[in-house]
């Protein structure tokens, strides 16, 4: 027999071994099979070049799992890749020039570029890296969250499952193959136990992890958990505000740039947006808190519910959700009730309800930005906290009887739902309430036999083990695991760019190539974009391009994806954009046909401007709607451009003898050398931002706006060393 002083312990490293070993099955296909958890059948499945890749063996295009989770293929992984390849450079990645004709890289939260966990990606090669830190996610989720629960004074049967329950909730599931939510989300747990310890390294170090982590709305849940937490266990002192400030202070290397770049985007997400469909958590959504696919699953092609199903999706597991019930009548513990009053508050918010509404409607600054269906990250995390006390209530507890209430309400919410879909004939319904049904079932059984037994230790496990395969089922089949040969292939149309002479620009007419942010994985610019943050001023040429007139009022139409579809727009050229992606064979003199892979060709197209050139006539101009007339009626681009500033040059024809010579292009730095007879106007197609600087034989210039969104400078006559470089 174990001696009691002992025991603990001995159940700690059962438990811990066994959360381990739970990861390790959800991540089955990676650890045997070599596949990884990325939707990159997605990317290889839905365009092109890839679908050309394997047009021998897949004409019909490869079969990919989940539609839904494209974002982390043309958001994370791409802006990602730009910040680390700069950190292996030897440079601070401070500037992404691939996408949006350029824009800061470490403004962009989401790029997670100063994550301490992208250590990952200095030791091993980024496929694997990548792989690592979502593989990290339920882990150090779990982890952190059993030993929070522990320092409750829970058992360790409890504290796991309410670990598996947080670790494999709806809400980290959904966000998984992000590898930005979930970490920010993982450090919460870890945070709260360093609060209840007093380990303020620890909590300086969680607080300013959670935020590089990469995702701006649930660091800010998080921040307000925290303040909230700590006025509940009366740590709210001086203390804690010091070590905030220290936190802000720490992280201000990037929120400061993050809300330079807020201040000059045209949106953060269109707070108009709060009377869309599935902006908030529709109520009879509310149901996959018992049966996650009730309205079918977007994996099986059969989802009929509102908008998305990965922004309501709150499932923590049918038994999971019969303990966080019943642990709102257990007892009067203060950190019981201070879950449940979290996470009551935010379901309050995330539902359309006359006070959630009330931030969109008064325009609260932040809060009239933020889509509250995310706020299932508080709902997720106080139900799994709330799953353990329930379990250590019912461990514990010989008065059972008020449990009968909550198994019957949940009973009862099942046979409801049995009653609608067969009544309302909804066979997908009907067959996706079987599984919630049977674990209903064996909870039910395993609970009554549990308080007929005066000895039920092993039993306890027991429930543990069905949280396991509720929770392991329910992320299978939202998750893909993709071979790994689909990790962003590289083709011969991208091995023809990447050989072309830098830098240049590409343009696809089609959405099917190459989507917006994919190229820049291998080093290709493009003029196009995806993002909740794009500059103002870009969008709104583009905006001007796409339409054919001088028109920059909004809405433009983008949705936070800016591409261009057509080439029959006058201002085009601006962009810079050398190479043509299409379809389709393409008649336009000014097109050479360069290249060609199965349906993808490239064309370059003769008009476009330079990366850097002078022009011998700048037009002054003031304001963005006398710019933007000013540039419909230009006749030459090479030769003139509109500029916002007092810049006095005559206008003076350019003479054959002089030159300019791109001589060194980075991601921040750009060294040109010119030769000229007179003073003229440099300008460089770079998008502008003020945190650019130039200079001319290291003497510093001003950098002018020119055409509308780009850079220019006065350069003298005679020959000269010009600099621009990226800096905060």
């Amino acid at each position: 027999m174990i001696h009691k002083t002992i025991l603990p312990w001995f159940e700690d490293g059962i438990a811990i071994v066994g959360f381990f070993i739970i990861v390790g099955i959800f991540f089955s296909p990676t650890i045997f099979q070599g596949k990884l958890p990325v939707p990159s059948d997605s990317l290889v499945g839905l365009y092109h070049p890839w679908r050309d890749l394997y047009k021998d063996t897949n004409p019909r295009g490869i079969p990919f799992k989940n539609f839904l989770i494209t974002d982390p293929v043309r958001q994370q992984i791409p802006w990602r890749k730009i910040a680390i390849d700069q950190w292996k450079e030897g440079k601070i990645p401070l500037w992404n020039s691939y996408n949006f004709s350029g824009f800061p890289i470490l403004a962009n939260i989401q790029a997670a570029a100063l994550y301490p966990l992208n250590i990952l990606f200095l030791i091993f090669p980024f496929i694997d890296a990548w792989t690592m830190l979502i593989m990290l996610q339920p882990l150090l989720a779990g982890l952190f969250m059993y030993w929070y629960l522990r320092s409750l004074a829970l058992r360790s049967v409890a504290s796991l499952l309410g670990a598996i329950a947080w670790s494999f909730s709806g809400f980290n599931i959904a966000w998984l193959t992000w590898g930005t939510m979930g970490h920010v989300a993982l450090w919460l747990p870890l945070a709260l136990l360093a609060i209840d310890k007093s380990w303020y390294f620890i909590l300086v170090f969680s607080l300013v992890s959670q935020f590089f982590a990469g995702h701006a709305q649930i660091s800010f849940y998080f921040i307000l958990v925290i303040i909230a937490y700590a006025v509940m266990r009366k740590r709210a002192g001086f203390r804690l505000i010091v070590l905030l400030g220290l936190v802000a202070l720490l992280t201000s290397v990037q929120w400061i740039p993050f809300l330079d770049w807020v201040r000059q985007s045209s949106r953060v997400i269109d707070g108009a947006g709060w009377h869309k469909e599935g902006w908030f958590i529709p109520w009879v959504h509310l149901v996959q808190f018992v049966a996650p696919d009730f309205f079918g699953n977007p994996t099986t092609l059969n989802y009929w519910g509102q908008w998305n199903y990965g922004e309501f999706v709150g499932y923590v597991g049918v038994l999971p959700l019969v303990f966080a019930l019943g642990a709102i009548l257990s007892g009067r513990n203060i950190v019981r009730l201070f879950w449940i009053g979290m996470g009551a508050v935010a379901l309050l918010f995330a539902l359309p309800t006359p006070i959630s509404v009330l931030p969109f409607i008064l325009k609260v600054p932040i809060l009239s930005s933020l889509q509250p269906t995310r706020l299932l990250f508080i709902v997720d995390f106080s139900l799994a906290v709330l799953a353990a006390f329930g379990c250590q209530a019912w461990l514990e507890s010989s008065k059972k009887g008020r449990w009968v209430w909550v198994i019957a309400l949940v009973g009862v919410t099942l046979a409801i739902l049995w009653g609608v879909s067969i009544v309302g004939s909804l066979e997908v319904s009907t067959r996706n309430l079987v599984f919630p049904t049977l674990l209903f079932l064996i909870a039910v059984a395993l609970l009554i036999i549990y308080r007929r037994m005066h000895r039920g230790n092993v039993l306890a496990w027991g429930f543990v083990g069905l949280v396991a395969v509720d929770l392991l089922r329910f992320g299978w089949k939202f998750t893909p695991f993709t071979p790994r040969e689909y990790f962003f292939p590289e083709t011969k149309v991208l091995s023809f760019l990447k050989e072309q002479p830098q830098p240049f620009r590409i343009i696809s007419l089609d959405k099917r190539i190459l989507p917006p942010n994919t190229a820049s994985y291998f080093g290709i610019e493009s003029i196009e974009g995806y993002d909740p943050i794009i500059s103002s001023r870009y969008e709104e040429l583009m905006a001007a391009i796409a339409r054919g007139v001088p028109d920059i009022n909004p809405p433009f139409g983008f949705n936070r994806i800016v591409t261009l579809e057509s080439l029959h727009v006058p201002l085009l050229p601006l962009l810079g954009a050398r190479y043509v992606l299409s379809l389709t064979d393409l008649p336009q003199q000014y097109l050479v046909k360069v290249f060609e892979e199965g349906e993808t060709r490239v064309y370059e197209d003769s008009r476009a401007v330079p990366r850097a050139y002078i022009v011998e006539r700048p037009i002054i101009s003031f304001g963005k709607v006398e710019t933007m007339n000013t540039l419909y009626r230009l006749k030459d681009f090479r030769r003139e451009a509109v500029v916002e500033g007092d810049v006095s040059i005559l206008t003076v024809p350019m003479r054959g003898d002089e030159s300019v010579s791109l001589i060194r292009y980075e991601s921040n730095r750009l060294e040109i050398d010119t030769s000229l007879s007179v003073p003229r106007l440099l300008v460089v197609s770079n998008a502008y931002h003020p945190g650019w600087r130039a200079s001319v034989d290291g003497k510093t210039t001003m950098i002018y706006r020119t055409n509308y969104a780009f850079q220019g400078i006065v350069v003298p006559a005679g020959t000269h060393k010009v600099v621009f470089s990226y800096s905060l």
